[in-house]
């Protein structure tokens, strides 16, 4: 006789956004049967008693590097780690070879990484010509990432043929996105004033070892005003057309784009989401320093950070994950500036938010909002996902508040063969990883198959 339930979750602390309480949770068919209840009957049950029951956590900026660099990682590989770190939901970005920009390619990258995911994921849609948004949109895209940025040395994982500096080739594309519903989600920059400041002060100067160049990040040369200055211009032309703006490095950029986002959002009413990325919150000046090219950013002034989420610039959080070899970043040490810039973030990611919380700067119902409903609302998937409601699908990150690790390149699954947190003592761990009623990582080790994570599409196939 077929059991009734799939699975059940027994005697767990639920926390969603706006509440907190203890209640078991059934699940049928990959998706939220009922909540509350003894539900005696199931095929598998998950005692989750003293443990912490969050929506599957998004991580919606992730680069796993495939097709065309994938000895740095791959779809299997990253989503593995994200897995095991507790994430459910991941978006991928665009920086590939060949460019998902057009509907060819973007099939193309949609049908190599199918058979390999751990969990459920979105992609974005590469955007470079207005006139394909609109094929990349029927075809599934979350959303249109923009690169209005080119690396003032040319260097990946900046694609300069991704980069998008003329403004009116930038309005089209939001003229493109705002008809087909999607998001447009922009990296800014202006990379000539970066260069031009940047040449000038370090590289010409013959500074160009990895405290140099943070040296320059921390006074906005390298990431810094240049992006402030771009997402300004971006922000009047997307009011103009009336495009979902999705401003992507907050927190990279200097606090002056904080209060350009609040005054937009706030005191205009602009349709403009943004995340911050916690690497400058957590990432302290000693452990940059012990890891030097292994990370691109820093808290170099964590307080503004903490602002946006407190008065509700940052709409979600996320822990960039964009890999590269140990072997390709050493280099750094002596020249920073002509090395691929990045971190890793997928594995450490929901470790570091429930540290936060240990520690008093963040709650679980926080993390709920910030990295489960808020992307998903804002991309369209809520409530199919990012919620913990009967008919959502049944996607939950259980956390062991009081378990204890320390981030080691011998733990981690990306092919990068390192982390930019090594040695960085955490506590909070994901005790289990569920997708879709289906347990894909359980203590720190990888239970789901390949190929079970299941494409998810964006809004204008609907």
């Amino acid at each position: 006789m077929a059991h009734p339930y799939d699975l059940v979750i027994e005697n767990g602390t639920i926390h969603t956004p706006t509440s907190t309480y203890k209640a078991n949770i059934a699940v049928r068919d990959g998706k939220i049967a009922a909540i509350g209840g003894a539900f005696e009957d199931a095929a598998r049950r998950v005692d989750a008693g003293g443990l912490e029951i969050l929506p599957g956590i998004w991580h919606v900026h992730c680069h796993f590097r495939e097709p065309g660099h994938t000895y740095k990682e791959d779809f299997a590989s990253g989503t593995a780690a994200a897995a095991v770190g507790g994430v459910t939901m991941c978006i991928d970005m665009t920086n590939n070879t060949p460019l998902p920009t057009t509907l060819d390619m973007f099939e193309e990258k949609k049908a190599l990484v199918a058979p390999k995911a751990h969990i459920d994921y979105a992609l974005y849609g590469g955007g470079l010509y207005p006139r394909t948004v609109e094929a990349l949109a029927k075809a599934g895209a979350v959303g249109i990432k923009i690169f209005n940025t080119r690396h003032i040395k040319e260097v990946y994982p900046y694609i300069s043929e991704l980069g998008v500096l003329d403004h009116g080739i930038l309005y089209e594309l939001y003229e493109a996105t705002r008809d087909v519903g999607l998001v447009a989600s922009v990296h800014h920059d202006d990379p000539e004033w970066c260069k031009r400041l940047t040449f000038r002060d370090y590289i010409n100067q013959g500074r160009t070892d990895a405290l140099a160049y943070q040296e320059s990040f921390s006074k906005g040369y390298m990431y810094g005003h240049g992006m402030v200055a771009g997402l300004a211009a971006s922000l009047y032309y997307a009011r103009i057309v009336g495009v979902k703006l999705h401003v992507l490095h907050l927190g990279v950029m200097p606090e002056g784009a904080n209060e350009m986002i609040r005054h937009a959002k706030f005191d205009l009413g602009q349709d403009v989401s943004s995340e911050l990325e916690l690497g400058t919150l957590f990432m302290t000046r000693e452990q940059m320093e012990k890891v030097g090219p292994a990370t691109y950013n820093w808290g170099y002034n964590p307080e503004a950070g903490w602002e946006t989420i407190r008065n509700g610039v940052a709409d979600f959080i996320v822990l960039e994950h964009a890999p590269h070899t140990w072997e390709e970043v050493q280099p750094g040490w002596q020249d920073m500036f002509s090395i691929p810039l990045g971190m890793t973030g997928a594995q450490e990611f929901v470790p570091s938010m429930l540290n936060a919380v240990n520690e008093g700067r963040l709650t679980l119902n926080q993390i709920a909002k910030l990295a489960a409903e808020a992307p998903a609302r804002r991309f369209g998937i809520y409530p199919k996902k990012g919620v913990i409601e009967v008919g959502a699908d049944a996607d939950f990150t259980i956390a062991d508040m009081k378990r204890e690790a320390v981030f080691t390149k011998a733990d981690m699954l990306s092919k990068s063969g390192h982390t930019s947190w090594e040695g960085m003592k955490v506590k909070g761990l994901a005790a289990y990883t569920i997708v879709r009623g289906e347990v894909v990582a359980q203590d720190g080790k990888l239970k789901g198959s390949r190929g079970y994570g299941k494409f998810v599409t964006g809004t204008a196939t609907a």
